[in-house]
Parts: C-alpha cells; structure tokens; sequence
C-alpha cells in the first residue's frame, strides 16, 4: 500500500479522471470528425482538408493519455514470463518491475520534451499549430506514468504468490 497522504491521493486520482475525461474527449471527437470527413468526402464530393492532420493529432493524444489512466487503474496487459511461488520474492519482482517501469518513463518524459522543444518552430501543413503539439503528449504521458505508477493502489491479490483460483494460469 501506497504511504502517500489521503490528500495526494485524491489529487492524483482526480487529475487522472481529468486526463480519462480528456482521452475520451478526444477519442469521440476523432471519430465525429472521421465521419464528417467520410460524409463529406463521398456524399457531397468534397474533402475538407485539414480533417485528417486534426484526427491524427486526436489520435496521438487519446492514445498517449491512455497509458496513465491504463495504469492508474491497474488495466494493463501482465506478461509473467518469470513466476514466482515464493510471496517475497513476488513482491520484489513486482517492486523491481515498479521501478524500470519508473525509471524508463523519467528518461521518456526527458528525451520527450527535448523532442517536442525541437519541434517548436516547425508548423504542421495543414492546422499550422506548432509540431510540439504533436509531441508534447509523449513527455506528458510519461509524468503522468510516473505519477500513476507511484500513487496507485495495490493491486488487488497483488503480492499472492499463486494465480487466484477463478483465474488459472496457462497450465489449467
């Protein structure tokens, strides 16, 4: 269990359904515009031009945005390929995974924004916003990561050093 006060928690926890509220929004407007875009193009015979570059950038954002809300929760995908009996060493697996997982979003979120600074004077063709629009989500994401990994709950049966019953493993 976390030892972070309940204050920081509830903050976390809020701006992570801020970041879900906003990956959805994103993702709905997508698909509006995707359809707009398909109307538009095949009913009426005209193609609105800077549809597709609005999508792509929706795409990245709700895509990346994902990431944090994935973890917060505890929905992401586990591949076990080392599985421990022993309930120590289960947890130190765990812990161990926790932080390369940390580790590896801190270099993300550094060699993120580096990227996305890069980016700044560079307009895209067709919205001509900023290219760091396009980029910012990668280093956003990753503190983000960071913040989740860091402040979520256990998960539950977490550091059970067997499948749970109703959920064999591969051999049964």
């Amino acid at each position: 269990m976390t030892i972070a006060p309940p204050l920081v928690l509830r903050a976390v926890g809020a701006l992570m359904a801020v970041v879900k509220g906003a990956m959805v929004d994103a993702f709905i407007a997508m698909s509006v515009l995707k359809l707009v875009q398909v109307v538009n193009r095949f009913a009426i015979g005209a193609a609105i031009f800077w549809t597709e570059e609005l999508i792509v950038l929706l795409l990245v954002w709700s895509v990346l945005l994902g990431l944090p809300v994935q973890l917060w929760s505890h929905d992401e995908i586990l591949v076990d390929v080392w599985p421990a009996r022993i309930p120590w060493l289960a947890r130190a697996k765990l812990l161990a995974a926790a932080a390369l997982s940390v580790l590896f979003c801190a270099i993300l979120l550094y060699a993120g924004w580096r990227y996305a600074e890069r980016g700044i004077p560079v307009s895209s063709p067709a919205l001509g916003l900023s290219r760091f629009w396009f980029f910012l989500p990668i280093p956003l994401a990753a503190g983000l990561a960071i913040l989740a990994l860091l402040f979520r709950a256990p998960a539950p049966a977490m550091f059970d050093a067997a499948p749970a019953p109703d959920r064999p493993g591969l051999d049964g």
